[in-house]
């Protein structure tokens, strides 16, 4: 009987069932285990520096949409210098689940800024610190996400 019950377990092990910490908040974790892109593979950023004119350009994965509203850019080299907004795109109002009434940009988006300083003193190049956030039409709203970029010009 020992035997058979060994055997039995060797050909139908135990079924297991998720524990306390085998679990995940919806909305945290890898976004591809649960389905979904990374954040960077949903919207692919790029940036250009020519003269002191910084452009950011994101391909926005079909199904997936920025936040308007949720652009944040900040020079981190060189120190203590402003970027002004040059052009922002027009987004499109919807009423989102997540964040009310907004403006979205679907299929890519570009945003451009001036740097308060001599292109003489970007030729070294410029750190840039980008954050931005959006969500996947299918049920997840990416948290905002921080992405640095190391730029020289062209």
């Amino acid at each position: 009987m020992f035997t058979l019950c060994l055997l039995a377990f060797a050909v139908y092990p135990p079924a297991t069932e998720a524990g306390f910490f085998d679990t995940k908040p919806a909305g945290f974790g890898s976004a591809s285990a649960d389905g979904f892109l990374p954040v960077e593979e949903a919207f692919h950023l790029e940036g250009e520096l020519k003269g002191t004119t910084l452009t950011l350009t994101w391909d926005i994965e079909p199904g997936h949409y920025l936040y308007l509203s949720r652009f944040q850019v900040t020079s981190l080299l060189p120190e203590s210098t402003a970027l002004n907004p040059l052009s922002m795109p027009k987004g499109e109002k919807v009423d989102d689940e997540f964040q009310g009434r907004v403006e979205i940009l679907r299929h890519k988006a570009e945003l451009s800024y001036q740097f308060e300083t001599s292109a003489t003193e970007l030729k070294q190049g410029v750190v840039v610190e980008v954050v931005f956030q959006g969500c996947a039409e299918a049920g997840l709203c990416y948290p905002p996400h921080r992405q640095r970029l190391n730029l020289t010009q062209k």
